[in-house]
């Protein structure tokens, strides 16, 4: 399995000289695995950068794409993604059920009303739609992809993929000190023994409690969640647009300071535009 992230900013896009290293675009990750199958999580700004990439290897476009949620920032970069405007193209759509409904409506509805020139209905690629992982399961030719509900406003979904003796746990948008919504416990178990967790840590500790109810969770959060799930590894994504680079360094330090001396996670880092990941 192979994890290359397109887009690890959160709520906005934020370019510029200070978010060169971590990068300014919005969430997208893809996920190839070794049955030769592309995953894509969420259509942020990133998959512009992956539309132009696979438009580069003059193959057919086939892959599924997973949407955790519906928010701007994860649907931004769909009517961007160039191979959408080919024939070739096939786009299988799953994950959270309104998120698609969400995707639909970034496109003229020929009323006028749209945000974007032209209809959904006149893209020349195939999609279509699954709604699998809201119910259960997703099986991929061997490759197993489960859900959990998010703590997110509006709710969401996220991942877990297994593939062989590996797993990835991807987790964004999801507050994980929430007073309501799915406990700790339960996010514990989905991540359990997982080779790679990477997980929403958009804010300080001293700045959640005006924060509270965003849907998002800290850096610290995310740590005890990894050690007490015995992650492998750990990656910090979903920065905040207002966050350099500098301080996304702050964070992966104070994340490591914070798990020196335990077992779990044995590497924590920060997810970087650009950067992949390779599950043997």
């Amino acid at each position: 399995m192979e994890i290359r992230f397109w887009g690890t900013r959160g709520s906005i896009p934020a370019p510029g000289p200070h978010t060169l290293e971590f990068g300014g675009n919005t969430t997208c990750v893809e996920v190839l695995l070794l049955n030769g199958l592309r995953v894509v999580i969420d259509g942020g700004t990133g998959l512009r950068l992956l539309g132009q990439h696979l438009l580069e290897q003059h193959d057919p476009c086939r892959f599924h794409l997973l949407l955790t949620h519906g928010h701007w920032d994860h649907l931004l970069g769909i009517p961007f993604f160039a191979p959408i405007y080919r024939q070739s193209t096939e786009v299988i759509v799953d994950g959270w059920p309104p998120a698609f409904q969400a995707m639909t409506r970034v496109f003229d509805s020929h009323m006028g009303d749209g945000f974007f020139p032209v209809a959904f209905d006149h893209l020349k690629a195939r999609i279509d739609y699954l709604n699998n992982l809201a119910h259960g399961p997703l099986e991929l030719d061997g490759v197993l992809i489960d859900a959990i509900r998010l703590n997110h406003p509006q709710g969401g979904l996220a991942f877990r993929f297994k593939e062989g003796r590996h797993t990835m746990v991807f987790i964004t948008d999801n507050e994980l000190g929430a007073a309501r919504g799915r406990r700790i416990p339960e996010f514990v178990e989905f991540a359990q023994g997982c080779d790679l967790l990477i997980h929403d840590a958009q804010y300080l500790p001293a700045e959640i409690a005006e924060r509270r109810g965003w849907g998002h969770s800290t850096y610290e959060e995310v740590v005890a969640l990894a050690q007490q799930a015995e992650v492998h590894n750990l990656l910090l994504t979903h920065h905040d647009p207002g966050r350099t680079d500098v301080g996304v360094e702050q964070i992966v330090a104070l994340s490591r300071e914070m798990a020196a001396g335990h077992s779990n996670p044995h590497y924590i880092d920060a997810a970087r535009e650009g950067a992949c990941f390779r599950l043997p």
